[in-house]
């Protein structure tokens, strides 16, 4: 039990602990996790251990003002040097998690060569299409105060995402540092902006251009926009047990699948995609079903798809594993579902297998037909019997009272409510198993 002033004893795992010591020879590494799962305290860390060539920027980058300082170094103490100090400092001495660090916009910028200053113009109307430019405060006197002008107006008006992203880029531009360690670069920035962003961080000769003083660039992200796709293996996944630190290195597409999924909260329906597909085979199988599903998960997003036949449910999963690439390794694999009666054609539960369907996923009733699978309360209140029905053909018999299968699923649904009691088979081999995707 900590004392409640007492900072953790936070620790690395072997498997960690390589991953630090490999990272200085990587030129990009992001770094994904829950929150408080020790991102920060490892990019702290790394910053830490790199040295002086290494600069950290965290997350506390909000700042404003209206005009520049002048730049007047300190002779006694390389500018590089005092700002490590200042980071070691902090870090050593914080009584709580700071997510400040040693960095200072509006000194920053004035600090940079004119040439990077210019670069940093460059750059802003590139990405946001925004004239920036310096001017005077005081018109036709070169001895007055410059301040930083956005598109005519002092650059302090501005909305906090800008003054974040050109945070974000005035410290990458210092060639002081060939190292750079950055918590959440997507904070303030709007999705459009964050995409032309990481093209800038992974284009290849983009970074020569703007950026070629940097070997290593570390970021710790929530955001999917940030993963780097062209080398997957440089996005790693961050847990914390208690306090211990582990890493772990995406190793192939479905690793970096499931990095992406849990960047969505681990929910499709975040990209307006239904949390499960469930393809039925005929009419009264996707009344029923759908109905189901929507009194007991009104609040969840779930296709039901009807096949009009078992023997187009093959052409019907096909289209749709299309739509997500390999199936294999999609999020996708386990949330599509089909449901078939207990007669259907020969070898497609085989055929569905070999497509890429899991075993689980392949719902077949013991009995053959979806009636079977009403509840028989509502049942007993349209026949007045609680006898078992007789099926011919399209009729539905039962206590010398009939109707055709799509007259009495439309019965069906309309008496149903959350309290009707399904049948037992229906909802352990069928209810339960979507609920473990929609009840998160």
């Amino acid at each position: 039990m900590y004392h409640y002033d007492q900072r953790p004893g936070t620790q690395f795992t072997e498997q960690a602990q390589t991953f630090m010591e490999t990272i200085k020879d990587r030129e990009y590494a992001v770094l994904c996790g829950r929150n408080n799962c020790g991102k920060s305290f490892l990019l702290k860390t790394l910053t830490q251990q790199s040295g002086e060539r290494a600069s950290f920027l965290g997350p506390a980058r909000y700042q404003n003002f209206h005009v520049l300082g002048s730049f007047a170094p300190n002779r006694n103490q390389r500018r590089r040097s005092r700002k490590h100090q200042e980071f070691m400092n902090q870090w050593r001495n914080q009584q709580q998690n700071l997510d400040n660090s040693p960095f200072n916009l509006q000194q920053s910028i004035a600090e940079l060569s004119n040439d990077k200053r210019s670069q940093l113009f460059e750059i802003m109307q590139l990405l946001l299409g925004s004239k920036m430019e310096l001017r005077h405060t005081v018109e036709n006197n070169s001895m007055s105060q410059q301040y930083i002008s956005v598109n005519g107006h002092n650059m302090s008006f501005t909305s906090s995402g800008y003054r974040l992203i050109t945070s974000l880029i005035t410290s990458l531009l210092d060639e002081e540092y060939d190292t750079f360690f950055i918590d959440e670069p997507e904070l303030g920035i709007s999705p459009e902006a964050q995409g032309v962003f990481s093209d800038f961080l992974f284009n290849k000769e983009i970074r020569k251009k703007y950026f070629g003083h940097i070997k290593t660039l570390v970021l710790a992200t929530h955001s999917t926009i940030f993963l780097d796709r062209g080398e997957i293996t440089n996005n790693y996944f961050v847990e914390k047990d208690g306090d211990i630190i582990d890493v772990t290195r995406v190793k192939n597409v479905s690793d970096i699948n499931r990095m992406h999924f849990f960047l969505l909260g681990n929910r499709l329906e975040t990209l307006y995609m239904p949390s499960v597909i469930i393809i039925v085979e005929g009419k009264c199988d996707y009344k029923y079903i759908n109905r189901v599903i929507n009194i007991h998960f009104e609040n969840s997003n779930v296709s039901v798809i009807q096949a009009n036949g078992d023997s187009r449910i093959k052409e019907i999963f096909n289209l749709t594993k299309n739509l997500f690439g390999d199936i294999q390794k999609s999020p996708y694999r386990d949330r599509i579902f089909a449901v078939l009666d207990s007669v259907h054609g020969k070898g497609l539960i085989s055929s569905l297998e070999s497509m890429g369907l899991p075993k689980p996923n392949i719902i077949t009733w013991k009995n053959n037909g979806i009636e079977y699978y009403y509840p028989k309360r509502i049942l007993q209140s349209i026949y007045g019997s609680s006898d078992e029905f007789v099926i011919e053909g399209d009729m539905i018999k039962l206590n010398g009272s009939e109707y055709n299968k799509n007259q009495l699923v439309d019965m069906v649904v309309d008496k149903m409510t959350k309290e009707s009691e399904l049948p037992q088979e229906f909802s352990e081999e069928f209810m339960d198993k979507i609920a473990v995707y929609l009840n998160n």
